[in-house]
């Protein structure tokens, strides 16, 4: 994932300063998929893997913030990750990523040797993702200045990349070892490899490297494996033109093939997607279409949609839950659900083993989750965090809020929505968009329920005053979100507003939200305009 260098910026040294004042567990930045504080070997591994993809700085950080919960660490270690914690955040970029991993290593029981130094600057690095398997580069590149540089040896294995709703790609099936070598004195290296004879896929590309008797690393690198692509839309997009109306099938066909292009030309970044899935579908549409059938309108059940974006003309993805009861004959409440930073539009739906899907068809509720316009943009908010996420990029913010409303009016139009019973949720990053949107636009909401978020001012309590709301948080929400909720319901009510709030007890940042979607569900159940 990368970031804009002012959100890097102002991201690093916001949280190294809440991470040290809060003793680093309730480290700030909301930049990382979190798992329930029970699964503390899982939590463990899951930051081990994500530091293979070398993360920005940001992520980085609350890695190691992460790390540094685990139980049972000598007192001695913490204070000297403490101390370097201190130290990066008045470094510049490189020095910073070399001090940081130092922080990796201490935390891990690595010896911090020129030998580890060396490897923990190594990443994997390709100019796009998306791979024609003609001509693809990849190479070895150094995070910062190693030390020492050579001496070592890599090898690179093949894994399929499943798919998965969460921050960081997922581990399948290991295919074949790609390539191996010496580590060179220079970087970045291009490295050798060949991906002939592979049907279209994702993979990950996964490095191991040793140096001396003790020094090892990970790193990996995604890739989207995609033959004969621009052929391939050429021919769709001409069988599409020879079809009169369908506009929102035509939008969903086409998606595949101007995500991949859009990714290639550097404007947007993904975590997961099933290209070829994806693709499949685009040709049964294309058919379906031609002999007079559109099994894109009205459909019910999970779907993934996307639809041409006014203001720039992109096409942008959204996920949509319909009940199996569903009828066009009456009208139908809908759930719009935000995701958190670093997560995309399946996140919401898929998350805890689809629970959200299982809540909407039990109430009878249409749930959709936009995208935000793209990964990382906060919904429009000026709130909290949400400046260190995403930067001074006014225009990406706007775009991310329009996005939203635009889904809105989608999926009202599509599936007779009553304006009478909206209602808005979110966590992290998606709790501070339901403040946000929730005031900017409290004229369309029956009810509110912001999770693991705060930020709420004085001078937007009269707009919030409009809608009933249910604030959550968990007590051990490990980004420092607790006493921000609890902030912001103060705020509320040193306004004269009343919302109801449920403060999860051993919830996390992310489980407790999960938690409590079934109360959520019957809060907006008893609420209608």
């Amino acid at each position: 994932m990368r970031l804009p260098p002012s959100m890097r910026a102002s991201g690093l040294a916001v949280s190294a300063a809440l991470l040290l004042a809060a003793g680093v567990a309730r480290g700030q930045v909301p930049l990382v998929d979190y798992e329930p504080a029970s699964r503390a070997v899982q939590i463990r591994d899951s930051a081990a893997w994500r530091l293979a993809f070398r993360p920005p700085l940001a992520v980085l950080l609350q890695t190691v913030s992460q790390l540094r919960a685990t139980p049972g660490l000598d007192p001695a270690v913490l204070r000297q990750v403490d101390e370097l914690v201190q130290q990066a955040a008045k470094q510049p970029d490189a020095d910073a990523q070399r001090t940081l991993w130092r922080a990796v290593a201490a935390l891990t029981g690595q010896a911090w040797t020129p030998q580890q130094e060396m490897l923990s600057a190594l990443a994997l690095r390709t100019p796009t993702p998306i791979w024609s398997g003609k001509g693809d580069m990849l190479t070895l590149e150094a995070l910062y200045p190693p030390a020492a540089a050579g001496g070592g040896t890599y090898q690179i294995d093949l894994l399929a990349s499943e798919p998965t709703t969460s921050a960081t790609p997922k581990k399948g099936a290991l295919l074949k070892t790609v390539a191996k070598g010496s580590l060179g004195p220079t970087f970045p290296a291009r490295v050798p490899l060949a991906l002939g004879g592979l049907p279209d896929g994702s993979y990950l590309l996964v490095g191991k490297a040793s140096a001396g008797p003790t020094a090892r690393t990970e790193f990996a690198q995604s890739v989207f494996l995609l033959h004969d692509l621009p052929a391939r839309h050429r021919a769709l997009s001409a069988q599409l033109a020879r079809i009169a109306g369908h506009e929102d099938a035509k939008a969903l066909a086409e998606y595949p093939y101007a995500l991949a292009e859009a990714i290639t030309a550097g404007k947007r970044e993904i975590i997961s997607y099933d290209f070829p899935t994806a693709l499949q579908r685009s040709q049964r549409i294309a058919a379906e279409l031609k002999a007079g059938r559109d099994s894109v309108r009205q459909a019910k059940g999970l779907q993934n949609r996307a639809y041409r974006f006014a203001p720039t003309g992109e096409l942008i993805p959204y996920q949509v839950y319909v009940p199996s009861t569903w009828t066009p004959d009456k009208q139908w409440p809908l759930v719009v659900a935000l995701h958190g930073a670093n997560l995309d539009e399946t996140n919401m739906l898929g998350r805890d083993g689809g629970r959200m899907q299982k809540l909407a068809e039990q109430h009878g509720f249409i749930v959709v989750a936009p995208l935000g316009y793209r990964l990382n943009s906060a919904y429009g908010s000026e709130r909290g965090m949400s400046r260190a996420i995403v930067g001074d990029q006014a225009e990406r913010r706007r775009r991310s809020e329009a996005d939203v409303l635009a889904v809105v009016q989608l999926v009202d139009r599509e599936y007779n929505v009553d304006p009478k019973r909206r209602y808005l949720t979110g966590n992290s990053m998606g709790g501070g968009g339901t403040w946000w949107i929730g005031g900017r636009h409290p004229e369309l909401w029956a009810a509110l329920a912001p999770g693991a978020y705060g930020g709420v001012l004085p001078e937007d309590v009269p707009a919030l005053s409009r809608v009933p709301i249910l604030a959550v948080v968990g007590d051990h929400d490990e980004v420092g979100m607790l006493p921000r909720v609890r902030d912001s319901v103060a705020v509320l009510r040193a306004g004269g507003v009343e919302p109801q709030y449920i403060e999860v007890a051993g919830g996390t940042h992310a489980s407790a939200f999960e938690t409590t979607l079934p109360d959520i569900f019957k809060f907006f159940e008893n609420h209608a305009k």
